[in-house]
């Protein structure tokens, strides 16, 4: 059931997203960005296995994940953390 708690909650996650920029990336895109933060902060990097089953994307599909990631890198959004392949952090503002 949703309740005026869970509306406001998501319209001040709209306008805070909307303040960081991200209100352009499509809701796949944001949810990649945020499960590489998640892990990039308990991790050091989000490695492509942890964050093919991090909550936020666990139930997308495999080449979704891959698409974000792509279109998340163009956008300077994330980088690899070296050059080695599958290690992933959000990109230092």
């Amino acid at each position: 059931m949703i309740n005026n708690t869970l509306i406001e909650l998501k319209k001040l996650l709209s306008n805070m997203e909307k303040d960081f920029g991200l209100n352009s990336l499509s809701e796949l895109e944001r949810n990649v960005l945020y499960a590489i933060k998640d892990l990039e902060k308990e991790n050091g990097a989000a490695k492509t296995r942890h964050l093919l089953s991090h909550e936020f994307t666990a139930n997308m599909s495999r080449i979704s994940v891959f698409r974000s990631i792509k279109k998340l890198e163009e956008l300077e959004k994330i980088r690899r953390k070296s050059s080695k392949r599958g290690e992933y952090i959000v990109f230092p503002n």
